[in-house]
């Protein structure tokens, strides 16, 4: 028989439930960042628009790109030397999406701490498959993405 105060084995499992689904949520949260540019691709390849395109070259960071209509969202980033990386935004390891850290030089999952290099190579897991890569050039000021 249980007295006032004593917590019983049911609010326990209550709080430990309630507690998960909290920390579940709060992944989907960090790893769930919005698209900065939805565009369509055409004939296998999305474009950035000018200004998009003049926007990440003008910068050392990156772009999260969601081409309509294609399962998978490409995280462009552009550094100082002029050198375009894109690669598949969705880690491999819980499907969170990935950012890139300019300070590290490393692409990183929120969610559980994986790190990815540049060319999408695992440098630190948990994730143990290498994140796809995407051929990126310029055209004329714009960027180009290969699907």
């Amino acid at each position: 028989m249980m007295t006032q105060g004593q917590t019983s084995r049911r609010d326990i499992l209550r709080l430990g439930a309630v507690a998960a689904a909290s920390a579940c949520g709060g992944c989907a949260i960090l790893g769930s960042r919005k698209a900065n540019v939805t565009t369509e691709p055409r004939q296998g390849v999305v474009r950035l628009t000018n200004a998009q395109s003049a926007a990440l070259l003008a910068s050392e960071g990156s772009t999260l790109v969601q081409p309509t209509g294609f399962h998978d969202r490409i995280l462009v980033v552009h550094l100082t030397d002029n050198t375009l990386h894109a690669v598949s935004a969705i880690c491999t390891h819980m499907g969170c999406t990935v950012d890139y850290g300019k300070d590290t030089g490393h692409i990183t999952c929120p969610c559980h701490g994986s790190q990815y290099a540049l060319d999408g190579s695992v440098i630190r897991g948990p994730a143990k498959q290498p994140l796809k890569r995407y051929d990126v050039t310029t055209e004329n000021g714009q960027v180009l993405i290969k699907v």
